[in-house]
């Protein structure tokens, strides 16, 4: 249990959650869409014209800032984002703020490293990059080749779903099902990445021994919603919110759920703001020895000053305290951590050593 007890101190999801999202195979960035309405121009005479700088500190009114998602619209990266960006606009009045996803993360993670290091280009991740990096998935290094100037929280569970006529319901079940049935089980997850640590811990965590399941590539949270559903394979994960939604539609099974070692049913369901069906109970609740912990870092490119970064970092401490981003994150069970700028590089350096040790101790470490 060596490995899951790293894990537990390691990680604090997605979840997609991460959620833990994944990534397509399109390169070419989603529409952009805004988070507030541009500015009124100086020629139109606004009181946004003037460049006063906002509350926050960072940006002046009129200036755009882009924010990047390396993932497709509707995962749990993307609406984390969108939460914050939303509240960056009560916090910041006059700033103009659009969110691009990428369908394919590494290009999105490549452009806001190659990015002007002005503060006016920023991009979210959860620590699942450090895994892709280590692994040889990513060729980005978050910790050298950008600056975490935030985090925007430490994950949420991630409900662990498989097809709706599975025979297994739950954890204890599914390890049993495994250990009669080697090598029937099929993984959906992103190869090389978050994911498959992921279940890596939980499947060692199971039955000890992973090469009794077979793990495929699947990495957006809608790929593996679809492919449960249809039965193209058998056991993935998603955000609770889209599980509930499946799972009344009686298209997937709920195994239970792998988060932070805050998160039981009775903290996620004071989160949601109802009770969480007993189905969605943790691994801890299900005597199952491993947890999933990850923060989701706000990042800028690595040559952005120190002064523009501890000001960005401002802006984020105010606007986790906006009620929207509370709510938002509220209804992924997901719990905020407002760090300033000097802790938010201290936890990306911590969950970066953590990691490097569990990924080095099962084996996937390339670099």
């Amino acid at each position: 249990m060596r490995k899951n007890r790293v894990l537990a101190a390691a990680m604090a999801a997605v979840l997609a959650m991460g959620s833990l999202a994944g990534c397509g195979n399109s390169s070419a960035p989603a529409e952009a869409t805004t988070a507030a309405p541009a500015a009124t121009s100086a020629a139109q005479g606004g009181e946004a014209a003037q460049a006063a700088p906002t509350e926050g500190g960072a940006w002046k009114a009129g200036d755009n800032v882009y924010v990047d998602v390396p993932a497709k619209a509707g995962g749990g990266t993307d609406l984390y984002t969108r939460y914050l960006t939303q509240a960056l606009t009560e916090v910041c009045p006059g700033v103009n703020f659009i969110v691009t996803n990428y369908d394919t993360g590494e290009v999105g993670m490549e452009h806001v490293k190659n990015a002007a290091p002005d503060g006016l280009t920023l991009g979210t991740c959860h620590g699942g990059a450090i895994i892709q990096y280590l692994c040889g998935s990513s060729e980005v290094n978050i910790k050298e080749d950008m600056k975490v100037v935030g985090i925007l929280n430490q994950g949420g569970p991630q409900a662990i779903i498989a097809n709706a006529d599975a025979p297994y319901k739950n954890f204890g079940e599914l390890a049993d099902y495994i250990k009669a049935n080697p090598g029937d089980v099929v993984i959906g997850c992103s190869l090389g990445g978050t994911t498959q640590i992921l279940f890596t811990a939980l499947v060692e965590a199971l039955v000890g021994d992973t090469s009794l399941v077979n793990f495929v590539q699947c990495s957006s949270e809608a790929d593996k919603l679809t492919n449960v559903a249809s039965g193209a394979i058998n056991v993935a994960n998603c955000s609770i919110p889209n599980a509930q939604s499946y799972d009344a539609d009686g298209k997937l099974t709920i195994l239970g759920t792998l988060g932070p070692k805050a998160a039981t049913l009775e903290s996620m369901s004071e989160l949601l703001g109802s009770e969480l069906d007993a189905k969605f109970a943790s691994t801890q609740e299900q005597n199952i020895d491993v947890t999933w912990d990850s923060n989701y870092y706000v990042l800028a490119p690595k040559d952005t000053p120190d002064e523009i970064c501890e000001a960005i970092n401002e802006a984020i401490m105010k606007a986790t305290e906006v009620q929207s981003f509370i709510d938002g994150n509220k209804a992924m069970a997901t719990f905020i951590d407002a760090v300033d700028y000097s802790g938010s590089q201290e936890a990306l350096n911590n969950e970066w050593t953590f990691l490097d040790d569990l990924v080095t101790s099962m084996g996937l470490k390339v670099r």
